[in-house]
């Protein structure tokens, strides 16, 4: 009978020791693998943020810059149009001055000879 009650202790230790062996490898290996998934997910997220914020400050650079070539195509628009207004505007200040100039003798006839030369040399 000792044998025989050896031989069932002896089995019943394998069998709890295998049952235990095998619940606690599931949970390990589970733990384990729910980690690493874990870790893997964080590092695709975190890698996504850096992607999506770099994504960002290259967009928002090409805005900045293409905003800034309008801004300067604007600025240079504006001052050639301003040049051209003030050159124009001098053009035609210098038509009347000329055309004033060619009416004085009309207008005020002089007698002397040194102011009509006068005159004659501001006329363009």
């Amino acid at each position: 009978m000792k044998l025989y009650t050896k031989l069932c202790v002896q089995r019943l230790c394998i069998r709890l020791y295998t049952k235990l062996y095998t619940e606690l490898y599931t949970k390990l290996y589970t733990k384990l693998y729910v980690r690493r998934l874990y870790t893997k997910l964080s590092t695709k997220l975190y890698v996504q943020r850096l992607c999506t914020k770099l994504y960002t400050k290259l967009y928002v650079q090409r805005l900045c810059t293409k905003l800034c070539t309008k801004l300067y195509e604007a600025l240079h628009e504006a001052l050639h149009t301003k040049a051209l207004h003030e050159a124009l505007r001098e053009a035609l200040r210098t038509e009347a001055l000329h055309e004033t100039l060619h009416r004085v003798p009309a207008i005020f006839p002089i007698t002397s000879t040194r102011a009509s030369a006068l005159c004659s040399h501001l006329i363009f």
